[in-house]
């Protein structure tokens, strides 16, 4: 018998009826005696102190001798054992029997384990985002955290159990579930509106859904974190109005320009038509001042066109937009003796907001124009075309300079907010709104460059499928 409780890996010990120790096994020598012959001592004389007396252990212990009641506790032994033990008492016929075994670092392991749930239920809970977990069988909420709640006006318990369907009845949501369920991620996923408690107020949010696998490989659950983006939308759309008065500012000298010149020269006629010797004469120079005028209001009736928004996608021809967008520089171009040609292969129209694209054509077009300086060509050209990424038919619109060119520092933060070459001339704006318009337009905006002695100057390539704006 002695060698079966030496196997086990429990501390068995035996206590007669004055609590004498009348037998120890081999787990009991490790954890208790500390090479010590405790057979025949006393529990409380070998162990003293009013810690000991006090603890669980002795009135477990006292109703195990006296009542003859089994009896069970944990508890923690401070000096000279600094450990945790789990223990079992029983009655005997001449005393009492004692299991017990340490636990110490099961314990510390549950606590640590306990802590960081904590610590995880409390970010859980006071996340600056939107946190959610739903079931794949009808996407009903499973959990949720404050934030998540409050679009619907709600606490989280008052939400768990109701489908996500019913909760937001957003077109096209089922299917994107759908989607995650069968195991493919949804990231970034635009949503807008306004919430229940805030109904005056327009928001946004980018939703990312991903799926919860389990151990074997399927999934059983799906879980949602939402960001509020709405500040973001009120600056993005703040950069954008402010660029627009730039772009204002920067067109409004050359439309100066190519106003005043038909003006002086309508000047000139008229007084030589006040000094002319004969009718014939005079008939002569006002016709020519006619001419000057029609002149006038065709560059004014452009410039409105040009800046005219529309609420609605319209088709349109992009050799007619890029003539129109040519048409306003079109003194500064005589002036810096700048070649302009253009090469038009398509009649074909796209369906498009003008305006937008109309502002795209006329950065790309100036900033050609501010690279060459005085000479060189300006190149546009336009022709069908098929996006590489998406296999669309669209058309292919080529602005190319043969300017300085641009170094690969420079090509690397073209698209980005504020960056620009031009000094205290330029927002840094123009190019990452109009990769902005041509996202929203479903295109691609690309650019090339060079800086070698031989062939230098910049090349954006702008890709539109034909209806780049279905809605």
């Amino acid at each position: 018998m002695e060698q079966f409780f030496d196997a086990t890996t429990d501390a068995i010990i035996f206590l007669d009826r004055n609590y004498n120790f009348s037998f120890l096994n081999r787990r009991a020598n490790e954890l208790i005696a500390f090479g010590r012959d405790l057979l025949g001592k006393n529990l409380f004389e070998s162990f003293p102190g009013t810690v000991y007396e006090n603890s669980p252990y002795v009135e477990s212990y006292r109703k195990s001798m006296e009542e003859g009641v089994a009896c069970e506790f944990e508890a923690f032994y401070p000096e000279p054992f600094h450990f945790w033990l789990r223990v079992h008492s029983y009655p005997a016929a001449d005393g009492i029997m004692i299991f017990f075994r340490d636990f110490t670092q099961e314990k510390l392991n549950r606590e640590a384990l306990e802590r960081q749930h904590s610590e995880l239920e409390t970010i859980y809970r006071t996340a600056p985002i939107g946190l959610a977990l739903f079931d794949t069988d009808e996407y009903r909420y499973l959990r949720l955290n404050d934030r998540q709640a409050a679009f619907f006006g709600l606490k989280p318990e008052e939400v768990v159990g109701r489908r996500l369907t019913d909760m937001a009845p957003i077109e096209g949501l089922k299917e994107l579930f759908d989607t995650v369920a069968r195991g493919e991620p949804v990231v970034n996923y635009p949503l807008e509106g306004a919430l229940v408690t805030d109904p005056g107020v327009y928001r946004y949010w980018t939703v990312s859904y991903f799926p919860v696998f389990a151990a074997d490989g399927s999934i059983q659950a799906i879980t949602a974190a939402s960001l509020e983006i709405t500040e973001q939308k009120k600056a993005e759309r703040a950069l954008i109005e402010n660029e627009k008065l730039a772009a204002v500012g920067r067109l409004a000298s050359s439309i100066a320009h190519e106003i005043n010149n038909p003006l002086e020269s309508v000047t000139n006629l008229l007084y030589l038509a006040r000094s002319a010797e004969t009718l014939q004469q005079t008939r002569e120079y006002i016709v020519g001042a006619e001419i000057e005028l029609r002149r006038a209001s065709a560059i004014t009736t452009q410039t409105l066109r040009f800046h005219k928004q529309t609420t609605h996608p319209q088709e349109v021809s992009l050799a007619d937009l890029l003539n129109e967008a040519l048409s306003v520089y079109q003194g500064r171009i005589v002036n810096a003796r700048i070649r302009v040609i253009r090469d038009y292969k398509t009649p074909r129209c796209i369906r498009c907001f003008e305006g937008e694209i109309r502002q795209v054509l006329s950065n790309l077009i100036a900033n050609s124009l501010d690279a060459m300086g005085e000479g060189g060509s300006l190149t546009l050209r336009a022709r069908e075309g098929t996006s590489w990424q998406s296999g669309e038919k669209g058309l292919l619109i080529t602005v190319a300079d043969t300017g300085v060119g641009m170094s690969a520092a420079v090509r690397h933060k073209l698209f980005h907010p504020f960056f620009t070459t031009k000094g205290q001339t330029g927002t840094g704006l123009g190019l990452w709104i109009s990769e902005q318009i041509v996202s929203r337009h479903n295109g691609a905006l690309r650019v090339r460059s060079s800086q070698s002695k031989d062939h230098h100057g910049t090349v954006f390539t702008l890709f539109l499928p034909f209806a780049a704006v279905v809605r």
